[in-house]
């Protein structure tokens, strides 16, 4: 609100009940570093989706809708290729599936570099 809006606005209200000031905030002084520096530790709570991606393939609607119980896609990788382990979204590591116990597993060989983000672009 314009001050001469402020002012309509409380010659509305009650002389006698209300009590106005004007408040003042404190300047803020500039700090050396900008941003928020905390340590690791406060983060390792945070919950992230790992996703391990076996491979790929491109098919036609029309194949994608004959698909059924027993359908066999072929993906573009070979059995025993190393595979991609994917961070919320984003390729974050390379490595080779294992059998342990009847389940399937991930032995990392490679973590990628991350790449910073520029601006307009999401992660």
């Amino acid at each position: 609100m314009r001050e001469d809006e402020i002012t309509q606005f409380l010659s509305g209200l009650d002389q006698e009940t209300a009590t106005i000031k004007k408040v003042r905030f404190p300047e803020f002084a500039e700090t050396a570093a900008p941003g928020i520096r905390i340590g690791l530790d406060y983060l390792e709570d945070v919950r992230v989706d790992l996703a391990v991606e076996l491979g790929e393939v491109e098919m036609t609607l029309g194949e994608f809708l004959k698909l059924q119980e027993g359908s066999i896609i072929k993906l573009n990788r070979a059995a025993g290729e190393i595979i991609d382990l994917m961070l919320n979204g984003v390729k974050f590591a390379r490595g080779e599936v294992l059998v342990i116990n009847d389940v399937f597993a991930l032995r990392v060989h490679e973590i990628a570099l991350p790449r910073p983000l520029h601006r307009g672009e999401e992660g």
